[in-house]
């Protein structure tokens, strides 16, 4: 560093821009997190607020990548649903709510979610809702229960790509017509009631080449609705140790390279990655949220439908405190140590993904946009004044 500081160079100093050659600047991301967490988690309600609920674990397709595929299918009772009802109005603390239905296949047992809301109506309960769904069971008047009864602003579709691709993967059971036109009538009566409709691609080596004719084949199909999206998601498999970086990759590679398409052309809007320590992941750290299993269990991840998972149920709350506090505690693998995305990339230590990093590039480029954004907004202020 020069002898005397020059403004611009105080100021990069001040701001951690400029720092000591033996500064651990990772550490002191992970120290910052943890003072972050502890603080919003010290002051925040104990209310639940974000309810995912599961009406069955039973689906009318077979996608042979289903993390629930070996999942018994149970559905839930009359009496259950009811419990529900009364859970919520107990531990929601009298705030409005926000509910996610989803399964299995939550439209399988739709009279679940229909008895559910009208419960909530009943106890005055204010709630909103979106559903993950295939769907292929909607119809007209599903849609207005979707809408009217259920109050579902937004509707998130899971794809496999193309048509002949879809119906191949998505295997339904016992269906004559196809599915893949049925699915796209569905969501187009959808978004005539209003209700937005997010399309996720799930792709494979096998399928990326599909997205680019399918968000073309969208925007063809609903050019006359603002009310979809599109946006790619990889799908997870096991491959062998030694061919992991290979693979992880290659899928960086392909997360950017189909994210580019989906902001050009398929309505996706990405919020600004402005770089910043993250310390808030997802809902299975987060206790403002809980799963709810068809039989009224409680879990803290939907991913995670298992015995050793149980967090409590419907009508003693949250038994297995330390099972909730599990799920609280950030990943800090070898690999992160140097990566200059580790203060925004947070993870779990019990997440699925575990070590490999296959959204680094993705990460890196939103940040980048979000930064030229930034830069090219106080720019055209500073021309006007």
């Amino acid at each position: 560093l020069p002898a005397a500081y020059s403004l611009v160079m105080e100021q990069l100093v001040t701001a951690h821009y400029l720092v000591p050659e033996a500064y651990d600047e990772h550490q002191q991301a992970v120290n910052l997190r943890s003072i972050l967490w502890k603080t919003v988690y010290a002051h925040s309600s104990k209310d639940i607020t974000y309810y995912t609920i599961l009406p069955t674990t039973a689906c009318n397709a077979r996608c042979w990548y289903c993390y629930e595929k070996d999942i018994a299918p149970i559905t839930m009772t009359e009496e259950i649903a009811n419990d529900v009802v009364s859970f919520i109005s107990r531990s929601c603390g009298g705030n409005p709510i926000k509910i996610r239905w989803f399964g299995g296949e939550p439209t399988v047992a739709s009279q679940r979610i229909d008895q559910i809301s009208q419960g909530l109506r009943d106890r005055g309960i204010e709630f909103t809702s979106s559903i993950t769904t295939n769907g292929y069971l909607f119809d007209e008047a599903m849609v207005l229960r979707a809408k009217n009864l259920w109050n579902t602003q937004q509707a998130n579709f899971s794809i496999d790509g193309a048509e002949e691709t879809y119906n191949r993967v998505k295997a339904f059971q016992g269906v004559h017509d196809n599915p893949y036109q049925r699915m796209m009538r569905n969501a187009m009566l959808l978004m005539e009631q209003g209700i937005n409709v997010v399309f996720r691609m799930n792709f494979d080596r096998n399928t990326w080449t599909e997205f680019s004719k399918l968000v073309h084949e969208l925007r063809e199909r609903f050019c006359d609705y603002n009310r979809w999206m599109i946006y790619p998601h990889q799908i997870n498999w096991d491959i062998p140790s030694s061919l992991q970086p290979e693979w992880d990759e290659w899928l960086n590679q392909k997360n950017v390279e189909l994210d580019d398409i989906a902001k050009t052309y398929g309505n996706y809007v990405e919020r600004l990655l402005i770089p910043s320590v993250r310390f808030l992941i997802c809902e299975a750290g987060d206790e403002s949220c809980t799963t709810i299993l068809p039989d009224g269990k409680l879990i803290c991840c939907p991913e995670r439908i298992r015995e050793d998972e149980i967090k409590g149920n419907i009508y003693q709350g949250v038994t297995n405190q330390e099972l909730v506090a599990s799920w609280q505690e950030f990943a800090d693998y070898e690999t992160c140590r140097d990566c200059t995305m580790f203060p925004y990339c947070a993870r779990l230590k019990k997440c699925s993904s575990k070590n490999r990093c296959t959204a680094k590039l993705m990460i890196f480029s939103s940040i980048r946009e979000a930064i030229i954004s930034c830069y090219n907004k106080d720019k055209e202020e500073n021309r006007r004044d």
